[in-house]
Order: structure tokens, then sequence, then C-alpha cells
């Protein structure tokens, strides 16, 4: 089982008749249900998933909604609709982007789990252009040590190195120049 703080660049994306699925897939040497309770679970959320501090509810019913509102300088608020749950296995949910939704698949494997997540984007172009592969992995190397109870900030550095590498392999925006 690897459980790194800095995972290797693992971030695909692959091109659909519908648009493109960006994948992810991390082993965790944690029991499905801490994970679960990890994406699930609005406090566990606020310390590993954005890259802002925010009050976050979740709805978790088929339906019901995941608010995130940030606390800081700039008012933003983000809220997708949950599509399917199935505890604590799956969970589907939109996401910002019209028609592009999030699905997270739990698996349990002897010393842990296997987290899946995809995201379903329409427009390939866009998820590159705006970074969705670099923000997807910067969240989830904050993840492990979330769940080892050491949460950390979000790391602006390590965000960059993830951006440069995915880049020069076309699944990201090159950086701009300061």
């Amino acid at each position: 089982m690897s459980d790194s703080t800095t995972p290797p660049y693992d971030g695909t994306l692959e091109t659909t008749a519908d648009g493109g699925v960006i994948r992810f897939e991390r082993q965790l040497a944690y029991p499905i249900r801490d994970v679960w309770d990890a994406i699930t679970n609005p406090t566990r959320l606020a310390d590993w998933w954005l890259p802002f501090d925010a009050d976050i509810t979740v709805d978790l019913r088929e339906g019901g909604q995941m608010v995130f509102a940030a606390t800081g300088d700039e008012p933003i608020t983000i809220t997708c609709t949950i599509l399917r749950v199935e505890p604590p296995m799956l969970l589907e949910h939109t996401h910002t982007d019209p028609g592009s939704f999030m699905r997270w698949e739990l698996e349990p494997v002897d010393g842990g789990c296997v987290l899946r997540l995809s995201h379903f984007v329409t427009d390939t172009v866009a998820a590159i252009d705006n970074c969705y592969v670099v923000g997807l992995h910067a969240s989830l190397a904050r993840l492990s040590p979330c769940l080892a109870g050491r949460p950390i900030a979000w790391d602006w550095d390590g965000f960059a190195d993830a951006q440069a590498h995915y880049a020069s392999i076309g699944l990201a925006s090159a950086a701009s120049a300061p």
C-alpha cells in the first residue's frame, strides 16, 4: 500500500464521445469508512479538499446538496447536487461546469482501500485550461495527511510543480509568468 504525502503524478485525461474523464486512483492505508468520512463529512472535507477556507454543508442523499461557501475575502459559493450515494462505496455529484460530474468510488482491500476519482467533463480544452487535473492532484495530496490526523495547508509550490508537470504532458495550461 502506498500512502505517500507526495503522490506520483497519476492524473489522466481520457477523451470520450461526450467530452472526457479525468481519473485518479489512490491506494490508501486507511479503512474504507475513514476515507468515506473524509469525502463526505463537512469538517473533514474542509481539512483537505479546497484551496481556501470555507463553511461546508453536505446533505448526503440523492438530490441533496454539497455547499462550499468561502469564508475569506473572495465571496465564492460552490453548490453541487448529489446524484448517487451508496455508503461507503460510491458518491457521485455535479460539478460547477454544466453537465460535468464527479464520481468517488471506494473499494476495500487488504490494508486499506482504493479510491478511484473520476471527473467527467464536457469540454476537455476547458478542463485543461482550468487546471482541473492539477487541482485534483493537489487536493488528493492532502488526503492522506488528513486521514492520518495531521491535515496540511494547501501547498501552492506543490501546485506549481504539479502544473508544470501536467502542462509538459498536455494536461494543464502552462503557468503564466509573475
